[in-house]
């Protein structure tokens, strides 16, 4: 149990050692975090339909479709 107790209070300090974002910092990164996501969303989505419109094309061309 004492181990407990000092490990929760070791997290405690070290959670006060911590750099907590302001409310700027936080909109920042959430608002850079949302445009990649959306970005490699678009990016794979665009991919995704240039390859199967290709293996959709060459297996029409072997008659395997």
């Amino acid at each position: 149990m004492e181990k407990l107790r000092r490990f929760f209070k070791e997290v405690k300090t070290e959670a006060k050692k911590t750099h907590w974002p302001n409310w700027h910092e936080l909109v920042g990164s959430t608002t850079v975090v949302v445009f990649i996501l959306i970005t490699m969303g678009v990016y794979f989505f665009i991919l995704d339909l240039f390859f199967s419109g290709f293996m959709r094309t060459l297996l029409g061309m072997l008659g395997i479709r």
